[in-house]
Formats: C-alpha cells, sequence, structure tokens
C-alpha cells in the first residue's frame, strides 16, 4: 500500500510541475506549426507539439490556447515523461487559472519499474488533486489494452491535499485474478513530502477457526520532538476478545527505548473474558567513560495469554539492569535481575540477584599471560536459598620455548567468602559464612606431527596434562548453583577448574589427556578429537552424573567435511566401562544437484539430567529445488522409552524465484502438525498456511487452523 501511494503522489507532483513552469516562461515550446489569431485571442499549435520543462516533457498531436478564458487544451496521442522515467499517456489534458489547474481524462500512467496506473479523470486545482477510478498493478501485462493482471488495487477516489499534505483514498478493493478480496473503505496516509504524521497504518484481516474473524488496526502519533513516535493498535481476536496494544519508542543520541503496553479482556486458561495485562521495555544506550548499559523488563499479570494469542513466546521473564565496559585489556560488568516463571507445572526457582559485580582485567605479554578477576553476588529465592558470595581470583600461564615439545605451565588462585542467609527445608546444613582458598597448578604438554599418507598430510597434536587442585573442603556446605548440570568435553576438558563458575571447586589430581587430529583428502577434510580425564586423587562430587568414576567419560568428537555435498557432525560420550553412550549428537546435512537434507539427532542419558529421565530426539528435513520452487519435508520426533512419537511435522512448498504469474506474485503454502504442546493452554494443533506476495504490497497471510 505504501508504494501505491508513492506513486500517485509522484503523478500529483509531476503533472503540476509543467503549469507552475509555463509561468515562469522557463519551458521551450515547438511544433511543426503554428496559427494565431488576434481577435480570437486563440493560439493553435500543430503537429509533433513539444513542450518541455525542467522536470518533464509534454507530446502532443495539437494545443490549443485561447488567452481570453485561460484555458489551453492538448488533443491528440499525449504523453507527459518525467525525468525519472515515468511515462503518463492521456488523449485530452485542459489547463486553466494561467496552467495551475488541470483536468486530464482517461489516464495510463507507465513508471520506471514497469508498474502501471490507469483512471478515468484527473481533477488539479492549486490546493487539491483528485484521481478517479484508479487501477493499479505491477503486473507485466497489457493492462493498457485490457489484459487482466494477475493482481490490482482499485480505489474510487484519491485525493491529494496539498495544504494538509495528505492523500486520502476511498473504497480500496485488492483484486486477484479479477476476484475482490480485500476492501477498506477509507484510508489516509500523510504525502510523500512528509516525514511522519498522525495517522492510521494498514491494517491486517484474517481467520481462524479458533478465533474467528481477527482484524488488527494500527494508529500512528508523533509529536514534533521527532525523537519520539508511538502507535497504539487494537488486536481484535473474534470471538475470544481484544487486546490493546500501545508502542512507545524514543531515541537518544547514544541510545534508545523502547516499551509495550498490553491490555484486554480475552479468553484464558483461567476464565472467559478474562481482565488481562502485561508490559515489556527495552532500553540500550552509552554512558560517561565507554560503559554500555542495557535494561528489559517484562510482567504479565496472566501466565499464558501472551503465549496463546502470539505477543511472546518466552516461559519466563528476565529483568535484567546491565551495565558494561570493555577496553583492551580489561573487562567489567554490573548487573540486577529477576527471573519470573510463567511454566504452568512449575513455578520454582526465580532467582533474585541483586546486584553481580564483575571485573577481569588481562594482562599478555609475549610468553606470559595473566589476568585477574573479582567478583561480588548476591541472589535471593534461588530454589530456596539466599547467598552472598565474594570472590577473587588470578591466573598466570607461561609458555616454555623448547625444541622438542611445546610446554604451557599455568597456575590460578582464588579466595572465596560466603553469607549463606537461608537454605530450604531439605538442606539441614547451619552453616551460614564459610570462606574458601583454591590453588590449581597444570602442566600441559603437546607436540605437533606430520604424517604423510600418501598424497595426503595428517596433522596430530597429542596433548598430555597434569592438574593439581586444592581447595579448602567446602563441598558439602556450599550450595552447588552454578555447575550443577556439569558436562565433560572437549571445552572444559583442560581447564584447571572444569566446573563451571565458583560454586563447585574440590581437591584433586587428573591427568587428562586427548589428541587433535586434522587430514585434508580428496573426499573432503576429516576432524578428530578423542580425550579422557583420569582423576587419580581427590574428589568429584556435586554433580548431576551419578556415575562419577575415577574416570570421565571419553570425550569423542569427529567433522567430515565434503564440500557442499556431505557434511558430518559427531560428538558422543562413552562410558568409560561398558562404552555405552552418555550423549550424542550427530548433524548430517549436504546438497546435491538442487536437492538438499539435515539430519539431527541428540541422545542424553539419564544419568546427564536433574531430573532423571532419559531424553532422546532427532530430526529430519528433505527437500528439492525445482526451477524457483521449493518442496521441503520436516518432522522431529521423540524417541524416548524406545517409542517414536511424532512431535511436528511440516510440508512447504515456496517460491523462491523473486516473483511468479506475470511478475508481481508469489506463494508459500505450508501444513504444519504440532503436538505435545508444552503447555496446557497452547493447544496442539494442524494448519494449513498460504503467504500471498504481492509485489510492491507486501505479505497477506491465510491460516486454517483445524
Amino acid at each position: 500500500m505504501k508504494f501505491i501511494i508513492l506513486i500517485l503522489s509522484f503523478v500529483l507532483f509531476s503533472v503540476s510541475s509543467y503549469s507552475q513552469n509555463n509561468t515562469k516562461s522557463n519551458v521551450e515550446f515547438t511544433s511543426d506549426s503554428l496559427e494565431v489569431d488576434e481577435n480570437k485571442n486563440l493560439m493553435i499549435a500543430k503537429g509533433n507539439v513539444i513542450i518541455k520543462s525542467e522536470k518533464e516533457t509534454i507530446k502532443a498531436d495539437s494545443v490549443k490556447y485561447d488567452k481570453s478564458l485561460d484555458k489551453a487544451t492538448a488533443f491528440g496521442n499525449i504523453s507527459i515523461i518525467s525525468n525519472d522515467g515515468t511515462i503518463i499517456e492521456t488523449s485530452e489534458i485542459t489547463l486553466t487559472n494561467e496552467f495551475k489547474d488541470i483536468l486530464a481524462l482517461t489516464l495510463f500512467t507507465k513508471f520506471k519499474d514497469n508498474s502501471k496506473l490507469k483512471a478515468s479523470k484527473l481533477s488539479k486545482t492549486s490546493d487539491k488533486s483528485v484521481f478517479f477510478n484508479g487501477e493499479y498493478t505491477p503486473c507485466n501485462c497489457d493492462f493498457k489494452n485490457g489484459e487482466k493482471p494477475v493482481w490490482q488495487l482499485n480505489s474510487s477516489e484519491v485525493t491529494h491535499d496539498k495544504l494538509e499534505k495528505m492523500i486520502y483514498f476511498k473504497n480500496v478493493v485488492l483484486k486477484i485474478m479479477d476476484y475482490p478480496l480485500f476492501y477498506i473503505p477509507y484510508l489516509s496516509t500523510p504525502d510523500p513530502s512528509v516525514r511522519r504524521k498522525n495517522g492510521f497504518l494498514m491494517p491486517s484481516i484474517g481467520y481462524s477457526n479458533r478465533n474467528g474473524l481477527e482484524t488488527t488496526i494500527p494508529y500512528y502519533f508523533t509529536t514534533e520532538d521527532e525523537s519520539w513516535d508511538t502507535t497504539f493498535t487494537n488486536h481484535f481476536k473474534g470471538k475470544n476478545g481484544y487486546i490493546n496494544q500501545l508502542n512507545v519508542r524514543k531515541k537518544y543520541l547514544s541510545g534508545f527505548l523502547e516499551t509495550n503496553l498490553f491490555q484486554g479482556q480475552v479468553d484464558t486458561n483461567n476464565e472467559d473474558e478474562d481482565q488481562v495485562f502485561a508490559g515489556n521495555l527495552y532500553f540500550d544506550g552509552k554512558l560517561e567513560s565507554n560503559w554500555n548499559i542495557n535494561a528489559s523488563g517484562k510482567y504479565s499479570d496472566q501466565d499464558t495469554f501472551m503465549r496463546r494469542y502470539n505477543f511472546d513466546d518466552a516461559t519466563n521473564y528476565k529483568n535484567f539492569i546491565k551495565t558494561n565496559k570493555i577496553t583492551n585489556n580489561s573487562f567489567s560488568e554490573i548487573e540486577w535481575y529477576k527471573y519470573t516463571n510463567l511454566k504452568v507445572n512449575s513455578k520454582i526457582n526465580q532467582p533474585n540477584l541483586q546486584p553481580s559485580i564483575k571485573h577481569k582485567k588481562f594482562f599478555n605479554n609475549k610468553n606470559i599471560y595473566s589476568e585477574i578477576s573479582l567478583n561480588a553476588h548476591e541472589i535471593k529465592d534461588d530454589q530456596g536459598y539466599d547467598i552472598q558470595r565474594w570472590s577473587t581470583s588470578g591466573r598466570l600461564e607461561r609458555k616454555v620455548d623448547n625444541k622438542f615439545i611445546d610446554l604451557i605451565i599455568s597456575g590460578e588462585t582464588g579466595l572465596d567468602l560466603y553469607a549463606i542467609k537461608n537454605r530450604p527445608s531439605s538442606d539441614t546444613n547451619n552453616n551460614k559464612y564459610l570462606d574458601r582458598l583454591s590453588l590449581g597448578i597444570s602442566v600441559l604438554s603437546k607436540k605437533d606431527f606430520i604424517f604423510n599418507i600418501g598424497k595426503h598430510d595428517l596433522l596430530m597434536t597429542p596433548k598430555l596434562q597434569m592438574v593439581s587442585m586444592h581447595s579448602t573442603n567446602r563441598k558439602n556446605d556450599i550450595p552447588n548453583r552454578d555447575s550443577l548440570d556439569f558436562r565433560i568435553d572437549h571445552a572444559n576438558l583442560f581447564l584447571i577448574n572444569q566446573y563451571q563458575g565458583r560454586d563447585n571447586i574440590q581437591t584433586n589430581q587428573r591427568l587428562n589427556f586427548g589428541v587433535d587430529n586434522d587430514v585434508n583428502t580428496d573426499i573432503g577434510s576429516f576432524s578428530l578429537f578423542f580425550g579422557q580425564s583420569q582423576k587419580f586423587g581427590g574428589s568429584n562430587q556435586n554433580i548431576i552424573d551419578s556415575n562419577s568414576n575415577r574416570q570421565s567419560d571419553f570425550i569423542t568428537e569427529i567433522q567430515w567435511i565434503n564440500s557442499k555435498e556431505f557434511n558430518l557432525s559427531y560428538n558422543a560420550l562413552f562410558d568409560h566401562h561398558n562404552l555405552e553412550t552418555n550423549y550424542t549428537g550427530l548433524e548430517l546435512s549436504g546438497e546435491y544437484s538442487n536437492f538438499y537434507y539435515n539430519l539431527t539427532h541428540r541422545s542424553v542419558n539419564r544419568n546427564l539430567i536433574s531430573d532423571n529421565s532419559q531424553r532422546e530426539e532427532i530430526q529430519f528435513s528433505v527437500g528439492k529445488k525445482i526451477n524457483n520452487w521449493k518442496l521441503s519435508y520436516t518432522s522431529k520426533y521423540d524417541l524416548n522409552d524406545n517409542d517414536a512419537e511424532l512431535i511436528e511435522e511440516e510440508i512447504l512448498l515456496d517460491y523462491v524465484g523473486e516473483y511468479m504469474f506475470q511478475d508481481c506474485l508469489s506463494v508459500k503454502l505450508s501444513y504444519k502438525n504440532k503436538d505435545g504442546a508444552p503447555d496446557r493452554d497452547i493447544l496442539p494443533e494442524n494448519s494449513i498456511f498460504l503467504t500471498v506476495n504481492l509485489k510492491n504490497l507486501g505479505d497477506y497471510g491465510f491460516n486454517s487452523l483445524f
């Protein structure tokens, strides 16, 4: 709609420019012959009449000008050619009021992008221009001679008010295949000379079996201060009620603010015609001394209506204020947050962090790297715990030059102070004030070996690390809040403290080893990693894995990249004793001759899940590109308990070229089947969704639920 508005506005401005320029006599006038009747005050120009102004050229077979009536009439094959390539054709134009008023009949306009506009009449005065019975289409067809386009927009009257700088439309109809599909009785918009102005924006209309007829009608507000703007939108949800949305935006020199308020009366899982309210806020900006600040706030007085009516699909809200500063050798951060859990079946664990303060300093000098970290935080209601913690830690790493082997010696130390003000009833420990001192040392050796295998070189890098960590014994006193879901993998295998965070630090001695292998072959590049951690002293507790043996799981990662046709990524954790998999991740993808596929599989043993449940899922996608069409199928299955339960599937037919059907329309058709919805208020559903993309107008969707 916006594009057609701009087009019509351009026509209004361009047609007027001739009369304005003519009064200033800055036009060029040529013709094959010229007759002047001074007695009747008539001038008649015939044959190849050309009137050229600064912005356009008017061509006609003849022009008759009556000075006494201040009236000029052009006849024959008339065309107005603008400098930007727009061409207006008509059979007759009348100019009056010193060429300021224009009356044109049976207009046909062709724009630079090959879109077209027809109108039965144009009436223009100094203050107002009106098009009657306008028809617009961007389709590649013989619109001028009556060929029907795939789609077109019709309007009974289009008025441009120059004083108000507004364009008004009456009785707008969208036709597809000459069938009226969409009707708006009245529409107004600012003309292109106005950057912004109050008024209705483009509404949308839809239908679903669940809600019935749905409409969305936005109204745009502006102020004299251009850094502000506001949109008020009424979302009518058919038989289920309505929701009003107020969106406010503010732009600052060094940031921006946006907030939304939702209020309405809709059917919810609590009751029908439930009064609901929600709001959100986001701010991003810069402070002095290169500090960045981010803030986000969300609230809903009903747990599921925002998800049910597709305003926000989050199941928990994190309200936070965060500031940070990054320099070449330091990082600082201060954060406050509050979690609100909206999951219907589990509303525990809604922690409140107030605040968390972090500062880290880096030093890097040739073969020596070091860092110092300072941390302090207070967290409340973290599954029943209220905890304050102050931590300071440091790390030093030195590379020792050696001709035979790469040697890296590392050490880290830290001091943690805890004040545990509250514990859940299940934790009978009464210790409130605790301290812990930790010290860890690591010696890592590695060496690159290159082996020639036929025409290819294999790069093999074995790594061996000795680690000794000593810590005050607090594993039974300090709640393990930041590393409970610890899982050994390639990323943390060679860390001195393998556990995430500072809560779980234990005295132990470990031998870590692994081998990286990389080779490029005729069938692609291969990367392989195999490693393990062996504990030969100390403890290994406070983790989910109930089988925490002396030896960790075997860590395996494989990657095979074979151009576009075949790519494989696999990682797994194998139990040390029986080689059963505790975790697997597989992704297989590729594309060949316009055929593409993707297979993803994830499996986690119950030993690594906090609720002791087995989880396994597989997703498969396959598709084919045929000319400009894409046909694809996607399915996702839950494989728990040796069963295959379909979670979601989709069949998609999409036109991926620019446009089809006279180069002005494309379509996308999809079928979705969703089962096993995680929320009792977000019901499983089958749906067919049709999206029609109209050139220069955007997307229109039609959704059917059953």
